[in-house]
């Protein structure tokens, strides 16, 4: 069994059950897209964790940030079962958008390259939208997990709070109906002022707007941290722009209640 399907399993009994409720209904079409920028060295276990999901009916839409490495030929690998998207370079914002475009599926959820799914992850927020129709987007718990080359990093941090659960509004754990694009536009529209922002700051605004978003709490995401993570490199430059938008977006709130 693989590492995304050991490490907190949902029970089977559990996921019987669960297969039981929606197999009576005529189950969406889900559009998994990764975006993608050099990044072949992780890719095929990113999409595997895609393949090994208990729901169905999926697709996988691989969007090629112009990358210079062996991601075409990565992807090239899975046949039909992996649609490839190449683009000029222009930003995993810009990426998510141009497969979110291209989706065919009543819902879009997104993988970063590097990360990795539960392979009950579809199929707990499925049954989440299905019980709670009002819910425009949904997300998970996730949990960090360290390369072998950050080994030191990691005991460094074994007691810390990147070792604990996660909660938040990570991309690799959203899934939402492909509506909620048409009402709150796309991510590249909101012009973030730094690369690695545009879809925290996209949550704040259709938030603001509305948005009805909910957590989950089971861990259905595992976040690979390694030397070339895009969040390591741009981290206090998205990090600014995020925290400007959260207080701009608290401040609203208190003057729509106040």
């Amino acid at each position: 069994m693989c590492f995304w399907q050991k490490i907190g399993a949902v029970e089977v009994d559990a996921a019987k059950l669960l297969l039981g409720n929606l197999s009576s209904m005529k189950l969406p079409l889900i559009s998994c897209v990764v975006p993608v920028f050099n990044g072949e060295r992780y890719l095929a276990e990113t999409l595997d964790s895609i393949l090994a999901q208990t729901y169905q009916p999926l697709e996988i839409i691989v969007v090629d940030d112009g990358s210079t490495d062996d991601t075409a030929a990565v992807t090239n690998r899975y046949g039909k079962r992996a649609r490839y998207l190449w683009q000029s370079n222009a930003g995993e914002a810009k990426a998510r958008d141009t497969g979110a475009m291209a989706a065919r599926g009543e819902l879009i959820a997104f993988l970063d390259a590097d990360d990795l799914w539960h392979r009950d992850k579809l199929f707990r927020q499925v049954s989440q939208l299905r019980e709670r129709p009002e819910i425009d987007i949904s997300f998970t718990h996730f949990q960090n997990f360290w390369n072998p080359e950050l080994a030191d990093e990691e005991k460094r941090y074994a007691v810390g709070r990147l070792s604990r659960v996660q909660t938040g509004w990570s991309i690799s754990t959203f899934l939402a109906s492909r509506s909620v694009f048409e009402k709150f536009g796309s991510f590249i529209d909101h012009r973030a002022p730094a690369p690695g922002s545009e879809s925290m700051i996209w949550y704040l605004r259709a938030a603001e707007q509305g948005a009805v978003i909910d957590i989950l709490p089971d861990v259905l995401m595992f976040r690979r941290l390694h030397l070339a993570n895009q969040s390591r490199a741009n981290a206090i430059e998205a990090l600014l722009p995020i925290l400007k938008e959260w207080r701009n977006y608290q401040r609203r709130r208190s003057g729509k209640t106040g």
